[in-house]
């Protein structure tokens, strides 16, 4: 019985990593992304690659990788892709709005930071 304590206490870090025990949100695209936050505001980083293909007419170019977007504190937002814009949440859930036009959307979704909510829409 030992020893079987002592696999689980070893296994289970493994078995579980670190995001799993991080909360997770769902875009309006099917994507998921793991919710972390740091003195800036919150910090959402997708599972998996994500590619976005930029129009820029005969500077189109797609930019791949896990897609990570800033939400700060003064309702700004950033990512890699969209450059700059801001964000809010209503009722019907949170989203980023960049000045290139894009939206990136979490329906039916709180923001997954409790210090956050000062960012209405």
């Amino acid at each position: 019985m030992k020893n079987v304590s002592i696999f689980l206490l070893l296994a289970v870090p493994v078995a579980f990593p670190l995001h799993a025990a991080s909360r997770t949100v769902v875009s309006s695209e099917g994507d998921t992304y793991y919710a972390t936050e740091n003195a800036n505001g919150g910090i959402l980083t997708s599972k998996y690659p994500r590619p976005r293909y930029i129009e820029q007419g005969a500077a189109s170019h797609v930019i791949d990788g896990k897609e990570v977007i800033y939400f700060g504190r003064s309702c700004d937002a950033f990512t890699k892709a969209y450059s700059v814009g801001t964000w809010g949440w209503a009722n019907g859930g949170f989203v980023a709005t960049f000045n290139n036009g894009a939206r990136i959307g979490f329906p039916r979704q709180d923001p997954p930071w409790d210090d956050l909510l000062q960012c209405r829409l």
